[in-house]
């Protein structure tokens, strides 16, 4: 099939997203829109991973273009609190590369023989700032635009974004979407040819529209993909517990300490509370599972923790909102003529900030692969999209998991039942799509093993972060002695090691000192003086 003209389904960012997108890389393909004026849009992905920067970079958006319009601020960890003992305690999952450095950075083991040996100076939450010194800088609200002598960090690579994402669709609406054709109405029913493909979409109000490839973005509903092409609905409920959130916005007391450059997540009895920090705004709500609490609990000790964490009074006259999560995917995300983008075609719950993923990824994959050959599509190439995106969706699964897997929380049936799940079966791969991992029992076999080549660093990914923050340690006080006992320089080592990461810590602490905060950062350069109330 040669594509030269293509409907979208439903507006929202999804929509306006795969439309800018569209429009920027296929002049020649004539794009329509079409979304109802009734319905509302879900408001998810407010937070966002290091895949974002992919998309910006194929609109070829700087920040300072866009993150007015949308009240957005930087992202470069997550943070976790409560997740391992539920007693106060946080570890950030930083974003960039591990430093590497010979002699003294020279395996993963490393920080646990520190650890058995300083246990007062290496906390379980030091691994993120042993491995990744960015992690000093997000701890202190700072940001730095340019590189720090030993420290991997790249501004552009290795910061996300917080962001309305609302606000993010109607921007590019607005000034990335002049050529589509916008079409307000309901989808009321399709047209099919005689072997399956939609001919054309017809609505309420009488708008006939023919194309060649259908998108469909109409979040949960999946009007095209579910509801016309029948691709069925995998649920992840046996793997992610919650499947409900209420939500609501807080006003900031102190912008300029309140601003911080990573997403919070909080743990609570039966889920885990977020808080995100817009330019104009805090997002906070919490995610929870309906099997363990019902919705006026889990409204109650929401508002209790936001009566400890902000005010009471902020607590008492917040206005709440309550969501529904469907977490899962559908079997195909593309069949025949229609392709599913974003909640449409599958979700998981927020906890890595993938609410967006599911846009941005699959629009670039469908794009790419319309670009191939010049808009010629065939059988191979919905083959490999399906393929593809169905793996990045079911390795995230997977890593959103292993965040409740690894816990050693034992304080209510939620927490013991969130570490007896099935992570799952047959073969899978784990983590990234780099992994290299088969197969569930290799996950296991990696998991206690203690890795002793940086390269392994890639193959487990966050889950270096994720397991060093929980707790998990690969080697025990007697794999350290024996291995010293061999090795008699090795104690020696460490011990250089140690005394070596101790000045560089503080030597990179000075230089972070005199740097700029993020409301500094962001108030210099991308909102201006004028906007700042």
């Amino acid at each position: 099939m040669k594509v030269e003209s293509i409907c979208i389904v439903g507006g929202g960012s999804a929509g306006w997203m795969s439309a800018a997108l569209l429009a920027k890389q296929f002049p020649d393909i004539e794009i329509a829109l079409v979304e109802s004026d009734k319905k509302p849009t879900i408001g998810v992905g407010e937070s966002t991973l290091g895949h974002f920067n992919r998309y910006l970079l194929h609109m070829e958006l700087e920040d300072e273009d866009w993150m007015p319009h949308c009240n957005a601020t930087y992202k470069t960890s997550i943070a976790f609190r409560n997740f391992k003992h539920g007693k106060g305690e946080r570890f950030q999952y930083p974003f960039g590369g591990l430093a590497y450095q010979e002699p003294y950075r020279t395996d993963i083991q490393r920080f646990y023989e520190l650890q058995i040996l300083h246990p007062e100076l290496y906390p379980d939450d030091e691994f993120a700032r042993f491995w990744n010194p960015s992690t000093l800088l997000t701890e202190q609200q700072k940001i730095a635009k340019t590189g720090i002598d030993g420290m991997m960090w790249d501004h552009n690579n290795d910061s996300a974004y917080h962001f309305d994402a609302e606000l993010f669709g109607i921007y590019l609406k607005e000034h990335h979407c002049q050529r589509v054709q916008h079409v307000v109405g309901h989808v009321d029913h399709v047209v099919k040819t005689e072997d399956g493909y939609i001919k054309a979409i017809v609505t309420a109000e009488g708008s006939y529209i023919e194309a060649d490839m259908y998108i469909d973005c109409t979040g949960f509903k999946s009007l095209l993909l579910e509801g016309f092409m029948g691709s069925e609905w995998e649920s992840f409920k046996d793997v992610l517990f919650n499947d409900r959130a209420v939500a609501t916005q807080i006003p900031y007391k102190n912008r300029e300490t309140e601003m911080d450059t990573y997403t919070d997540c909080d743990a609570q009895s039966a889920g885990w509370v977020w808080n995100i920090p817009l330019w104009n705004r805090v997002g906070t709500g919490y995610v929870y599972s309906s099997d363990y609490i019902n919705e006026c609990e889990a409204e109650q000790e929401f508002r209790e923790y936001l009566s400890e964490r902000y005010s009471p009074e902020i607590a008492q006259n917040a206005e709440m909102r309550h969501i529904k999560i469907k977490h899962g995917k559908h079997k195909e995300a593309w069949v025949k003529n229609v392709v599913g983008i974003g909640l449409s075609y599958g979700f998981l719950e927020p906890l890595e900030s993938t609410g967006l993923m599911t846009t941005h990824e699959n629009i670039l994959f469908f794009a790419n692969a319309l670009g191939r050959r010049n808009g010629l599509l065939t059988d191979v190439d919905r083959k490999s999209f399906n393929f593809t995106v169905d793996k990045v969706l079911e390795n995230m699964k997977l890593f959103v998991a292993q965040h409740y897997y690894l816990t050693q929380r034992q304080d209510n049936k939620y927490w013991r039942d969130v570490t007896n799940i099935e992570l799952g079966h047959g073969e899978w791969r784990l983590g990234t799509e780099y992994s290299t991992l088969q197969s569930k029992q290799e996950y296991y076999n990696l998991l206690d093993r203690a890795t002793n080549k940086f390269y392994d660093g890639d193959t487990f990914g966050g889950l270096l972060y994720i397991s060093a923050g929980q707790g998990y340690r690969p080697i025990s006080q007697w794999d350290f002695k024996v291995r010293c006992k061999n090795v008699p320089m090795h104690y020696g080592q460490v011990t250089s090691t140690h005394e070596w990461y101790q000045k560089e810590k503080q030597r990179l602490l000075d230089i972070i000192e005199d740097m700029p905060t993020h409301y500094e950062y962001l108030k210099d350069r991308i909102y201006g003086e004028e906007t700042v109330d």
